[in-house]
């Protein structure tokens, strides 16, 4: 019999959330659903060169109203199944609206590691352009964590600061690598009847 895989994948910016959910969905063979390109696709419409500046420059009430569509597509897609969906806040919407779900994995990395991957996929090698560079993604990365955290308290009364309420598995992969995190993820998994043959 053919079980559905709905996966939940989140993080906060630079916690590798994005790499995870890409691999989840070749290893699984099934489709990966971006919360966040959706925010992108507005702002970049809009003109704006960064989630950040469309964050700060916005309507607080109209990002909340992007905020509800976005979820809402993602129930779409959680219902109809065999997909991996990558969003900050949909583990503790299933959670709270007793949505079927497969598994609820939340990354997260010290502010410093994600300040410092970012920097590295700038590729910067003017010692200079690279400590302006730094600052700015750590004045963005901070920033936009705390607008998240005010935000989905608003919208849905997260606790933000603690997605293990939420999430099957929480993993600081500050000091892993991705095929490390990969790995322990799918440990995870199989221990708990996920794996590719119960999608057969």
């Amino acid at each position: 019999m053919n079980k559905q895989i709905v996966l939940v994948v989140g993080g906060p910016g630079k916690s590798g959330s994005s790499t995870i959910a890409k691999r989840l969905s070749e290893y699984f063979d099934i489709e990966r659903v971006y919360g966040g390109q959706f925010f992108r696709e507005v702002a970049t419409s809009q003109g704006y060169a960064s989630i950040e500046d469309f964050l700060r420059t916005m309507n607080q009430e109209e990002i909340m109203e992007l905020d509800r569509k976005v979820d809402e597509k993602l129930r779409r897609y959680g219902l109809k199944g065999d997909v991996v969906l990558e969003s900050k806040t949909f583990a503790a919407i299933v959670q709270k609206e007793d949505i079927s779900c497969s598994a609820k994995i939340w990354l997260n990395a010290n502010l410093e590691t994600r300040v410092h991957r970012a920097l590295e996929k700038e590729k910067i090698t003017n010692p200079i352009s690279r400590w302006i560079k730094k600052r700015q993604i750590k004045k963005d990365l901070s920033f936009r964590y705390e607008m998240d955290k005010a935000r989905y308290k608003e919208l849905y009364n997260i606790d933000y600061d603690h997605p293990e309420k939420y999430n099957d598995l929480v993993i600081d992969n500050s000091n892993q690598t991705p095929d490390e995190t990969f790995n322990l993820i799918i440990n995870f998994l199989e221990n708990a009847g996920i794996n590719k043959q119960s999608k057969q």
